[in-house]
């Protein structure tokens, strides 16, 4: 289990202290609220719920608040760039049902970690070491090997997730020209903003029709984003 109970205590410790005529509000306890299920371990929805948050439509901590102990840059190198919160682990459960899952540039492994308690079946994929990986702080919180885009090409069968995939690289582009399978899930900005790169984009608009968002994504105030399944148009089932 990933504990935070220090830093929990101290956001709580700012929310009882926290500047008088200051607008702020959380997610937790409010209607917008999710429940992580009992024996599932995701510090990370644990601590982003107790942020101040605009709870709008898109639902989105705020992560910057003067004097917080933990924000924005602090949770994404620790965890994943984008929050998975229990309500999306719960929407690519039934998204991948019994087919699995493979992510390429899983990054930390967190999103791998929560799927597999979800009880999906995961095959997810790294090529940077641990300790020189400038996107995470050097933990891994699931097994992931050591390989990078070409693996995607051996996975017809699985649902294929990319994650945040690097701004202006061309291997989330690469991923998806290999991937021989006919769904993906998507979670990120869109063309414009600071995930892939146009080459990747103009292969989701060529050949990938949107078939759902998950309802339940939350994202970052000054990132936003979202998770989105696709459905290859022209996908065969012969090799």
């Amino acid at each position: 289990m990933v504990t935070v109970p220090a830093e929990l205590a101290e956001i709580r410790q700012w929310w009882a202290h926290r500047p008088r005529g200051e607008d702020h509000c959380r997610i937790a306890g409010s209607a917008h609220d999710q429940i992580t299920p009992a024996g599932v371990d995701n510090p990370y929805w644990e601590l982003v719920r107790q942020l101040p948050a605009v709870l709008d439509a898109g639902i989105r901590p705020d992560g910057f608040a003067r004097e917080l102990p933990v924000g924005h840059h602090t949770l994404t190198k620790r965890y994943a760039w984008a929050i998975p919160s229990p309500g999306d682990i719960g929407w690519l459960a039934q998204i991948v049902g019994d087919r699995g899952l493979v992510e390429i540039g899983a990054g930390s492994g967190y999103w791998a970690w929560q799927a597999r308690q979800a009880g999906i079946d995961v095959i997810a994929y790294e090529p940077a070491d641990a300790a020189t990986n400038p996107y995470t702080d050097g933990t891994e919180y699931a097994p992931m090997l050591r390989e990078g885009h070409p693996a995607a090409a051996r996975h017809r069968d699985r649902v294929l997730l990319l994650c945040w995939p690097s701004h202006d690289l061309p291997w989330a582009a690469e991923t998806l020209g290999v991937y021989p399978g006919d769904l993906l899930v998507y979670i990120g900005q869109d063309r414009g903003g600071n995930c892939a790169d146009d080459a990747f984009f103009h292969l989701l608009d060529r050949a990938w029709t949107p078939v759902g968002s998950s309802p339940h994504h939350v994202t970052w105030r000054h990132t936003g984003g979202a998770m989105t399944a696709y459905r290859r148009r022209t996908f065969t089932a012969a090799a």
